[in-house]
């Protein structure tokens, strides 16, 4: 490996060499965080859509609550 990335610095404009190396560098640190991301979003989302659960069983409870209570009954 370390042979390699000479060949590269030898054969290449001191600059170029440069500009792969660090454009390899930064593919390396996207691929090693992609996992994360995914997973992070993946958690994200499910935390979202159980808030959403939670709200709409809260709205349905509170229109269910606010039903019984304008229910009028006979009154003596």
């Amino acid at each position: 490996m370390e042979a390699y990335f000479e060949q590269i610095f030898k054969e290449l404009p001191f600059g170029l060499g440069i500009a792969i190396f660090v454009f390899l560098g930064i593919l390396l640190i996207i691929w090693l965080l992609l996992p994360l991301w995914v997973l992070f979003i993946q958690w994200n989302t499910g935390k979202i859509r159980d808030e959403i659960r939670r709200l709409a069983d809260q709205i349905e409870k509170r229109g269910s609550d606010e039903k019984e209570r304008y229910v009028s009954g006979p009154k003596d």
